[in-house]
């Protein structure tokens, strides 16, 4: 297709100043564990996390492995088999610049 087709892509979110829905869903994401954290919960079961957050589980996860390769946040095993997502000090502090 040539450029500037009918079916060519959109202008990117930094070109029409909006906000991509995916980062949308990580500020919610970073949100949340924030909130977890404020409420003294230093870590949140993916299950609570997808319900708070109101996302699928497929999104969580991905966007959970984006945000900890940035080492914002860590995904470990809890007890009874559950896995939790807990805020580093880094990804508050991110959280904190954005607020």
């Amino acid at each position: 297709m040539p450029d500037g087709a009918a079916g060519s892509p959109p202008p990117s979110p930094s070109a029409t100043g909006e906000i991509s829905q995916a980062e949308q869903d990580l500020a919610r994401l970073l949100f949340t564990l924030a909130q977890g954290r404020h409420e003294g919960r230093d870590a949140l079961s993916l299950a609570r996390l997808a319900k708070r957050s109101a996302l699928p589980m497929s999104d969580l996860l991905r966007y959970l492995g984006v945000l900890g390769e940035a080492g914002w946040v860590e995904v470990e095993d809890g007890e009874r088999g559950l896995r939790l997502a807990r805020l580093t000090d880094t990804g508050l502090a991110q959280y904190d610049s954005l607020v």
